[in-house]
């Protein structure tokens, strides 16, 4: 797999923790005008690192615990690093994550 491509992906991972971290956990919970927080927004990208982490060692899945809004960025660090190491030489999978993690800066 292209080093690029890991790269794009941890530097997009950046971007975001930074963004959360600017936010702050009350701004995270607070709903938007469209009525979903940055922290619902956030979860789901947790839960498809978790899930696409687990399907890539052929493992069960497992839900991924809900912390306070304080822990977002951590657990989508750990999360985005599983799954990194798990993709193996799978670009594709780094690919959707850079791109999952592009979407969500953008809507937070």
């Amino acid at each position: 797999m292209g080093s690029d491509t890991v790269e794009r992906a941890e530097r997009e991972l950046w971007r975001v923790t930074t963004r959360l971290a600017a936010l702050g956990p009350s701004r995270c919970r607070r709903p938007g005008p469209d009525g979903v927080s940055p922290a619902d927004r956030v979860r789901p990208v947790l839960q498809w690192a978790a899930d696409t982490a687990a399907a890539c060692e052929r493992r069960p899945r497992r839900v991924v615990p809900v912390l306070g809004e304080h822990a977002l960025g951590d657990q989508l660090v750990v999360l985005a690093g599983d799954l990194l190491a798990a993709a193996g030489d799978d670009e594709a999978v780094v690919e959707q994550l850079h791109d999952r993690l592009v979407a969500l800066r953008r809507g937070l």
